[in-house]
């Protein structure tokens, strides 16, 4: 069991906050102690009124001194130390050990396989601090801390400020002092180190840097131009905008291996996963999505650094605002132009879909634990909390909204805040109540569904009306070009509203600018004309809309996946975004294999690949849409022509101007382990081309994929070995479940379920929930017993929350594809 599984209460955080106050702590981390634990020692010190309080920390406390009292190893109950407490000033010792993570949780170790050197780095949030140092594990007890780690004298140590001191000891290694920080969270102090090699750059004064492990030195170094850009157009954006500079004293950027986040926004240690380190050729959208990475951490340094959450029921200041920042930011301080358009392909329907489950809960949703707060990580507090924010910011202006913004930060700086406090702030800029706003949008769950029915704007009844301000436009088709006959501002306060002029246009398309978050469904005859003429229309954002409409209409049963995917195919190349064509042609690869006819799945995969190559052909050379056809092609060329994807594992490219990379490579192994064929050696090839931590894990995935009863066994077997990584196992699970694989995956329906009702206090809880996701019992030729055998799951109480809430959410999908694959089946009979 993962030392972090112990849970903090809101009411216990509650009543320690009310009687702790003005901590500081100094940590001491010597990591050369060994492969599996590290000695930790912490000094705290704080005021307190008198009586019971307790630390936490998931190591085991050698010695445990309070106000120079010695308590002994006994004061430690599970993960808390229990102190008594004198009026006013305490001081309490805790020294002990504490393991290393291998699951992005706590204080991770990895072992680069190309040198073998080691990299180490920490992920707390939301309650993961407690199993590196003795400290009071909460977001509203803000402290100061210094850190100091022991750490081999070859290695480069990064924290939240820079080192004092550097001392040298004996044994080759060497002592790293660090400044103390400013008042943090414990989820936000933060190290990483390692022989990490450094890219340094200075903005106004302020020292930027950007570090990587040795082996992908190269690819920093190559592309820190672009990153620092980034960074200082987005630093100049935010000063301006919050009319406050950057309130700390660097800014650097670690990118860390196998971490469990995109990112995480540790002031002055900003960690970063390092897919968005590329190694292989990527497009613009994939640049565009990495910068917004950046700006969205960025604008965490001064909304949830600079001002904290006080629990964890209001992570939703933290991340939709930053979410919705970093999509404002995109024009300013990137080079990709509006970034709107592409939120609404790429994040609306995720969240529409969440807000659909029966897991669905509001964007500040009750939190009554450190375990629930694990579970509010989601599309729901993430982008529809940054939908809303947005609808919210154009409603009271824009300007009032940034006043709002910079009085919220000015008050609380340096402190801590909630909901109250924001939409006090807000109302005092704008003059404006939003207590409306606040009970419909951010404390009510549920996505609204909207639809022109015979003239009259409806609110369907599957989730309370809200106040809705939309606009509406209506296109008519005068010889195949959809003009814009008539687009209104419409507010609907009730179920329902007549419209005129609507009627009878063509084509009919509710928020049609994407402002709202509402579920758009379209009247069958505007369903008809979109499936036949998107492509003439010319707004690229009603696109969006329409597009989000018509792949609801699949998950909801009610277009058949093949009408979808041929939509794609007729419409997409319309598209001149290559990422937001790359996403539908995703979607529409998904809809054919998961949601549409498994009779007809091999038939519209070929019509696919046909298609698609035709497409291909037609690109320009070394364009990023050449590359998005190429890729999708790799993802469906029929099994029996393997020789296209045989040359392109061995690395020959059938295409002018583009270079086989390692990712095009590992996609066509990939299709040929998952379609049966012979890897004829080229796993090993794509090994030797790709010797890193990546390759290892592809190939892992690959092996997983093959469809034979002992490929399956063994990766299954390697889920449970204890050799592997949580990143290392989740790659195998990638490979596991594939839906061309039914029968041979159906005896593993009955061992998935077996095996989640014993892990509870047997494997990591991050484990848990990742398994619980990854290999729930999608494809099967038994899904009315897995069904029942999920339900009795559910009904015995013996999984713990998170997974819980996996288990219901991939129940839900099942049934979402049983219904879509039988309307894709119906088409048949017509």
């Amino acid at each position: 069991m993962s030392p972090a599984g112990t849970k903090l209460t809101e009411e216990e955080a509650s009543a320690r906050s009310a009687r702790v106050s003005h901590v500081r702590y100094e940590v001491e981390l010597d990591l050369t102690t060994g492969e599996h634990e590290f000695a930790t020692s912490t000094v705290v010190r704080f005021r307190a009124e008198p009586g019971e309080v307790f630390l936490d920390f998931a190591g085991t406390a050698a010695s445990v001194e309070c106000n120079d009292s010695e308590l002994g190893p006994a004061a430690q109950a599970g993960t808390r130390i229990r102190l008594i407490a004198r009026p006013g000033e305490n001081t309490v010792r805790v020294a002990g050990t504490a393991p290393y993570s291998r699951t992005g949780e706590g204080l991770h170790r990895f072992r680069d396989p190309l040198d073998g050197q080691v990299y180490l780095h920490t992920k707390f949030e939301p309650f993961a601090a407690h199993t590196v140092f003795a400290c009071f594990d909460q977001p509203d007890l803000k402290a100061t801390a210094s850190l100091t780690v022991t750490a081999p004298d070859h290695w480069t140590v990064v924290a939240n400020t820079d080192p004092e001191k550097l001392v040298p000891l004996e044994g080759d290694r060497t002592s790293w002092r660090f400044a103390p920080t400013p008042p943090l969270p414990t989820y936000l102090t933060a190290f990483a180190a390692g022989p990490f090699r450094r890219v340094q750059a200075l903005h106004d004064g302020l020292p930027l840097g950007l570090y990587a492990r040795n082996s992908l030195y190269r690819a920093l170094t190559s592309q820190a131009p672009e990153l620092f850009d980034v960074v200082r157009r987005g630093l100049d954006f935010y000063r301006r905008l919050f009319d406050l500079p950057y309130p700390f004293a660097k800014y650097d950027h670690v990118f860390a291996p196998e971490y469990a986040f995109g990112g995480m926004e540790h002031p002055g240690c900003v960690t970063l996963n390092e897919r968005f380190l590329f190694r292989h050729r990527v497009t613009e959208d994939t640049r565009r999505r990495r910068a917004e990475l950046l700006t969205h951490e960025m604008a965490h340094m001064w909304f949830g650094d600079y001002v904290t959450m006080r629990w964890w029921d209001d992570l939703w200041l933290n991340e939709a605002f930053a979410t919705m920042m970093s999509v404002v930011a995109q024009p300013e301080a990137t080079q990709y132009g509006e970034g709107w358009t592409g939120f609404a392909h790429h994040n609306l329907p995720l969240a529409r879909h969440a807000d659909q489950l029966p897991t669905s809960h509001a964007i500040r949703v009750a939190t009554p634990d450190t375990d629930a707060a694990r579970s509010n990580f989601g599309p729901i507090v993430y982008r529809k909390g940054a939908a809303v924010l947005h609808e919210l910011a154009e409603r009271l202006g824009w300007d009032s909204f940034v006043a709002g913004v910079r009085s919220y930060l000015r008050t609380h700086a340096w402190g801590n805040a909630g909901l109250g406090d924001f939409v006090a702030a807000l109302q005092r800029a704008s003059g404006e109540e939003v207590g409306r706003w606040v009970e419909e949008w951010l404390l009510s769950s549920g996505v609204n569904t909207v639809e022109m029915v015979r003239g009259r704007l409806v609110q369907h009844a599957d989730v309370p009306p809200r106040r809705l301000n939309l606009r509406v436009a209506a296109f008519d088709d005068r010889e195949g070009e959809m003009v814009l006959r008539r687009r209104a501002h419409v507010s609907l306060d009730s179920a329902e509203r007549e419209l005129t002029g609507f009627g009878d246009a063509d084509l009919v398309v509710p928020n049609d600018d994407a402002v709202s978050h509402v579920k758009d469904r379209l009247d069958a005859r505007s369903r008809q004309k979109a499936l036949a003429s998107l492509s003439a229309v010319d707004d690229q954002r009603v696109r969006a809309v329409v597009w989000g409409a018509l792949w609801d209409e699949v998950l909801d049963a009610r277009l058949p996946a093949r009408s979808y995917a041929s939509a794609v195919l007729a419409h997409g190349p319309g598209e001149s975004d290559a990422g937001i064509l790359e996403a539908l042609l995703d979607r529409a690869v998904r809809a054919v294999r998961v949601y549409g006819d498994p009779f007809r799945r091999t038939e519209m995969l070929a019509t696919l690949a046909h298609r698609v190559r035709t497409l291909l052909a037609a690109e320009a050379p070394g364009s990023d849409r050449q590359l998005v056809f190429a890729r999708a092609l790799v993802g469906v060329v029929p099994a029996g022509e393997h020789r296209l994807l045989s040359e392109i594992a061995y690395g020959r490219s059938p295409w002018e101007d583009l270079e086989v990379d390692r990712d095009l490579r590992w996609r066509a192994v990939f299709r040929l382990a998952s379609t049966g064929q012979d890897l004829d050696g080229c796993l090993d090839v794509a090994v030797d081309a790709d010797p890193g931590d990546s390759g290892r894990r592809n190939a892992l995935t690959a092996e997983a994929a093959r469809p034979a009863a002992a490929a399956k066994e063994a990766g299954w077997e390697r889920l449970f070995d204890g050799e592997f990584s949580l990143a290392e196992r989740k790659a195998v699970m990638a490979g596991l479940a594939q839906p061309e694989q039914e029968e041979l995956l159906t005896p593993y329906a009955d061992r998935y379920l077996r095996t989640l009702e014993s892990m509870p206090g047997a494997v990591e809880p991050e484990f848990a929930v990742a398994f619980a996701r990854a290999l729930y019992p999608h494809f099967t030729t038994a899904e009315q017993r897995v069904l029942a055998g999920t339900d009795s799951l559910l009904e015995s109480t013996v999984l713990p929350r998170n997974v819980v809430k996996v288990l219901r959410e991939e129940r839900t999908e099942l049934l979402i594809m049983r219904a879509a694959r039988a309307c894709d089946a119906a088409l048949r009979t017509h």
